[in-house]
């Protein structure tokens, strides 16, 4: 068994507290107890199961399963072919939005990765051994860790798996709301959006659109000519100017969207501002 244990405060958003790899003795068992961490463990070898919340369920190589904090929680490998597993156990302000993304919770805590094995195997690796490779094994560990759950939300989105509980919505629209105000000024689309956070297009909108009562699409134009608008007042910024700065190169069609959401063209949107400050 390999495990070590150590706490940084330098990684507030995603913080590895322990890791290791356990090649277990027929029926060696933990539980039933709970942690106050989140663990999530892989099975590189053998079977065994798993128990939580009155469910029971078995898994091999290539699977894996989550404990959530203050979970009861009771596992044990199998009499005839006991597994061998790796596992990380994490804190962090980021944790539960990563979990949600890769879809596992309490109720959901169950992932299989099939063709993604090796890679997933590449990166227990990485994070097992980055403590004797150089200085900054921390940092390294830590981007091992964000390369870890990567590989989880991938496989998500690859299955076409959906969050499992209802609060999950209210993160992605907050993710896609974030990504806005963070991308505004580039050539962004819905697709990229959807991509980027690792959801269905048609899925991502639907969601987005019953939650907020728009649709991505149109909170992006609008977000766009509320900075524009703000922009308007720099009297240094050409109505060009503006436009490519929120995104628009062309800037006939930037003024056409601008009166529609603002009600006047941008030029006389200025003017008027102008004079309303004088």
């Amino acid at each position: 068994m390999i495990t070590y244990m150590f706490k940084n405060t330098h990684f507030q958003e995603l913080q590895l507290l322990h890791y290791g790899t356990e090649v277990c003795t027929p029926g060696h068992h933990f539980g039933p107890a709970m942690r106050d961490y989140y663990k999530i463990h892989y099975v590189l070898n053998g079977k065994g199961t798993f128990e939580v919340a009155g469910t029971t369920y078995h898994l091999r190589k290539g699977q894996g399963f989550l404990i959530v904090p203050h979970s009861v929680v009771h596992y044990q490998a199998d009499l005839h072919d006991p597994w061998e597993y790796s596992w990380v156990a994490f804190q962090g302000t980021h944790s539960s939005s990563f979990l949600e993304q890769a879809c596992l919770t309490e109720q959901q805590p169950i992932f299989d990765l099939g063709d993604e094995d090796d890679e997933m195997r590449s990166c227990l690796h990485r994070i097992i051994h980055s403590r004797t490779t150089h200085k900054g094994w921390e940092i390294s560990m830590t981007g091992w860790l964000y390369q870890f759950f990567a590989i989880l939300i991938d496989h998500a989105h690859t299955a076409n798996l959906q969050p499992a509980v209802e609060h999950g919505k209210d993160m992605y629209v907050t993710q896609v709301m974030d990504f806005i105000e963070m991308n505004y000024a580039n050539a962004i689309t819905v697709q990229s959006i959807a991509s980027h956070i690792g959801l269905q297009r048609s899925y991502l909108c639907s969601l987005f659109k019953d939650q907020i009562g728009s649709s991505i699409q149109s909170y992006l134009v609008h977000y766009r000519m509320r900075r524009a608008a703000e922009l308007t007042m720099d009297l240094n910024l050409s109505i060009g100017d503006i436009a490519r700065s929120v995104g628009y190169t062309d800037q006939l069609l930037f003024s056409k969207m601008f009166k529609k959401v603002m009600g006047e063209a941008p030029t006389h949107y200025r003017k008027k501002k102008a004079a309303a400050s004088l």
